[in-house]
């Protein structure tokens, strides 16, 4: 049995692979910090304590490995989830 792609999703391989080759483009640790605020704003707004957490941690470390131990001052610890 052949599998034949629609033009839609033929055009959206073609997309995903062109944006895989696309090189990565560095980020200063300001750009890296806004974006850390963001994520974890987003899910402290959405009431998801476990989720915003773990965004704090594991985007801590993060941002620590790559800027050479720096950390973001203006992005605080979420508060702990209810029960915590």
């Amino acid at each position: 049995m052949v599998r034949r792609l629609t033009p839609f999703a033929a055009a959206l391989g073609l997309l995903g692979a062109s944006l895989a080759a696309a090189p990565a483009q560095a980020i200063d640790l300001d750009q890296a910090c806004a974006r850390f605020a963001s994520k974890l704003n987003g899910a402290v707004q959405s009431g998801d304590t476990a989720k915003a957490q773990k965004i704090y941690q594991v985007g801590s470390q993060r941002i620590a490995s790559r800027f050479n131990g720096a950390t973001c001052p203006n992005v605080q610890p979420p508060a702990p989830a209810p029960g915590n």
